[in-house]
């Protein structure tokens, strides 16, 4: 149930223009401190990696 609604949810991001890259599903317990902290630091990197979203960047004329 849960991915479908995040297939959604990309899927709607996508149409709005944030980059599917830019989104990550994954479980982490509550127990699992250390793998949570890798995730978020794995996803940051990518994002950062990617630079700013060319969609949603207003443009000043």
């Amino acid at each position: 149930m849960a991915r479908r609604k995040f297939a959604t949810l990309k899927s709607f991001l996508n149409y709005i223009g944030v980059e599917g890259d830019r989104t990550i599903f994954t479980w982490v317990s509550a127990s699992e401190g250390d793998r949570w902290a890798q995730v978020v630091k794995g996803a940051a990197d990518k994002i950062r990696a990617l630079g700013p979203a060319k969609k949603l960047v207003k443009k000043i004329a």
